[in-house]
């Protein structure tokens, strides 16, 4: 009986965590509207970056910008916390964490950046804007105080990460690509010296169009001349040891 209710002591606890997850993410930023103003913005960047860019991986270019967004929307989490802290002048603890996974987060932004003028690689996997999108999903709650900082909801955002990437990678596999990211995969894959798919389609040697003034069409160009001009034959050149002087 031990082991069940060990195991049934664990999986209810992580069922608190999975619906404290589900609800962080799709509940709690329509209750606490002051967050949309944060949150939009980062959702949209993700949709369009994540559909439009970042189909078939990210480059790292895409990581180092990702990573900006990364950046302003820590200073923005110290700005909450810093009203926040006004308020509530007695919460040291609370305050210090606050801050310290502010660092944290300001932190993952540096170093993208960093990395990426590095030219590290790493960046390709921890720079994509489905990982930043779901920091701030995960963590700006807390900033807007719309639920309390505690380590379970830290634990949750971890244990559940993989959840919500293999998710989104599903939905990258199955939708459809849209025109745009077919035409960037077309001419990534084609080669830099490859040739025009229809050149060899066109006809090397077009008939030539009659000679006209400029702007006539070639129904009212110039007829041929009657006495066309003869050309003489050229003048029969002596051998070399002919023109010797003598």
């Amino acid at each position: 009986m031990a082991w069940y209710t060990i195991l049934a002591t664990i999986g209810s606890y992580l069922l608190d965590l999975f619906l404290d997850w589900l609800k962080t993410i799709f509940v709690l930023p329509f209750q606490t509207t002051d967050m949309l103003w944060l949150l939009v913005p980062v959702w949209l960047v993700w949709f369009f970056a994540e559909f439009f860019q970042e189909k078939k991986g990210t480059s790292m270019g895409n990581a180092v910008s990702n990573a900006v967004v990364v950046l302003w929307g820590s200073i923005d989490c110290a700005r909450q916390t810093t009203y926040w802290m006004a308020e509530h002048p007695g919460l040291f603890w609370e305050t210090f964490l606050r801050f310290f996974l502010i660092g944290l987060i300001f932190s993952y932004g540096v170093i993208i950046v960093w990395l990426g003028l590095k030219g590290n690689k790493v960046i390709k996997f921890i720079g994509r804007i489905r990982e930043v999108t779901y920091v701030f999903i995960m963590f700006v709650p807390i900033f807007y105080s719309a639920i309390p900082f505690s380590w379970g909801h830290v634990l949750g955002a971890i244990i559940f990460f993989p959840v919500f990437y293999f998710t989104i990678e599903l939905i990258d596999r199955y939708a459809p690509n849209p025109l745009a990211v077919v035409m960037d995969l077309g001419e990534k894959d084609k080669p830099k010296d490859s040739f025009d798919d229809n050149l060899f389609d066109k006809d090397p040697f077009p008939p030539a169009r009659p000679a006209g003034p400029v702007g006539l069409p070639p129904s009212q160009t110039f007829p041929p001349m009657r006495n066309p001009p003869t050309m003489r034959p050229p003048k029969a050149v002596p051998p070399f040891n002919q023109r010797l002087p003598k």
